[in-house]
């Protein structure tokens, strides 16, 4: 993907073509699967990520914004679905596979690197448990109840820490 398109580019007699949507997107999803996933991900299981990306974009077509950035959207898509398979399959592995994987490897645009280099930054100057509990909520996909368990501390104290986590990066970021 050279450009940034829009959902309003897929627009044909007032309706979504997402024939035209798959195709031309087809090898972005396919890299940030290919990147973002490792060799205990089946085929299969990489397939459905790839199919579930344009199902979840066609179901929710109705409510999107025509403005909004599709590369990002589906990107977004894509990454979560691969979080959630990991969850599913309780496959985990290192932060440093997923950040030398997923956003180093994948053709991303120059805004979306330097931001996401400028949180992985953050995150790493992050003290003692906040970034225990960073890396393995988003990086390990681990939930938040198997977090507070391995942590020895309650589910409300896991989700106060993320929520004021993002809400400090947020605030630097701004």
């Amino acid at each position: 993907m050279k450009e940034l398109k829009q959902l309003e580019d897929y627009y044909k007699n007032n309706e979504i073509d997402m024939d035209k949507i798959i195709e031309d997107f087809t090898p972005y999803i396919t890299k940030i699967i290919n990147n973002g996933t490792n060799i205990r991900i089946s085929f299969e299981d990489k397939e459905e990520i790839f199919s579930d990306t344009f199902f979840i974009l066609w179901k929710n077509r109705n409510r999107l914004n025509i403005n909004v950035s599709l590369n990002s959207y589906l990107a977004g898509i894509t990454r979560n679905l691969i979080k959630e398979k990991y969850r599913k399959l309780k496959i985990f592995y290192d932060i440093k596979d997923f950040e030398n994987n997923t956003f180093n490897s994948i053709n991303m645009y120059e805004n979306d690197r330097e931001l996401i280099f400028d949180v992985e930054q953050k995150i790493k100057r992050l003290k003692g448990i906040d970034v225990e509990i960073v890396n393995l909520f988003y990086y390990s996909c681990i939930s938040i109840k198997d977090i507070a368990k391995r942590l020895n501390i309650s589910e409300l104290n896991v989700k106060t820490r993320l929520f004021r986590i993002r809400k400090k990066i947020r605030k630097e970021l701004s």
